[in-house]
């Protein structure tokens, strides 16, 4: 027995499936083409986080803007200095830890008092070549109590971890925000930082005290666009051709003639010999 006829259905199916792998071959070999700086990867597991509270907002989020909140808070101090303690500003943009006796003590004196205050970083200096400051900067004092004499000088460590807005412009890596400190505000130093984009966050130690800000490097300027007008006149003509192919295939099927009815399982074969139909036939004369 010969196989059965294929009918115009499977050949328009067939035609069909051989036009879409060219056409996904085609959009294949235009992505390919283009320039790696023209995607940007997703980062995983990466949610937008709340509004950030500006000290002086972007001119696009001035409407919604609520103020920066500040931080202020008393620490006992003991024969050693102060005891482990952790202050947060009321929006959470700023925290501060204090390791055991990061403050020494000092004659007379019964605690510390602490006060983080955001600033606008236009009042301060620029950012560092080849980096942009991200959100608030933040001023951080200490000052004996009761005296009110100021602190100096940390004598042991000082954790200081900030939250960073998602800037307008693109940057190389949320992993590459850093923590720039300055005693005075006049000129930033670059700070051995740990950044968490999960929770767009950035900690170091504090070297010392005044000011801190988190900083982060723009992504390079793309590159000119390559002249890809051959690639688009070839990929045009093989369009053209995929299109001539199947107006001419649609064409053919057309005037094919039908095959057996896909419904209908039995069908007659050319080649099959007659049945048997009695006594007439020839093997009974």
């Amino acid at each position: 027995m010969t196989p059965p006829k294929r009918t115009a259905a499977g050949r328009m199916a067939a035609a069909s499936g051989v036009a879409v792998v060219l056409a996904y071959l085609a959009g294949t070999a235009l992505s390919g083409q283009l320039s790696p700086l023209a995607r940007r990867p997703l980062l995983d597991g990466l949610a937008p986080p709340p509004p950030y509270h500006w000290v002086k907002p972007p001119p696009e989020l001035s409407s919604g803007n609520r103020p920066a909140a500040g931080a202020d808070g008393v620490v006992p101090l003991g024969p050693s200095g102060t005891q482990v303690t952790a202050i947060s500003t009321g929006d959470g943009q700023a925290n501060l830890l204090l390791d055991a006796n990061a403050i020494a003590p000092a004659t007379g004196q019964r605690s510390v008092a602490i006060a983080i205050q955001p600033v606008d970083p236009a009042k301060l200096a620029g950012a560092p070549p080849g980096l942009v400051l991200a959100g608030n900067a933040y001023r951080i004092q200490f000052s004996y109590q009761p005296s009110g004499r100021p602190v100096t000088a940390l004598a042991g460590k000082a954790t200081i971890s900030l939250i960073f807005p998602l800037l307008p412009i693109p940057v190389t890596s949320p992993f590459d925000h850093t923590v720039l400190s300055s005693a005075d505000g006049r000129a930033w130093t670059k700070q051995s930082s740990t950044a968490t984009p999960g929770s767009h966050q950035v900690a170091s130690a504090l070297p010392a005290l005044g000011y801190v800000i988190a900083a982060v490097p723009p992504a390079p300027a793309e590159a000119a666009a390559p002249n890809r007008t051959p690639l688009y006149a070839g990929l045009a003509a093989a369009a053209v051709l995929v299109a001539v192919a199947a107006i001419v295939l649609a064409r053919r099927l057309r005037a094919a003639p039908e095959g057996y009815d896909d419904d209908d399982e039995d069908y007659e074969d050319e080649d099959d010999e007659p049945e048997d139909s009695g006594p007439g036939t020839e093997e009974h004369r």
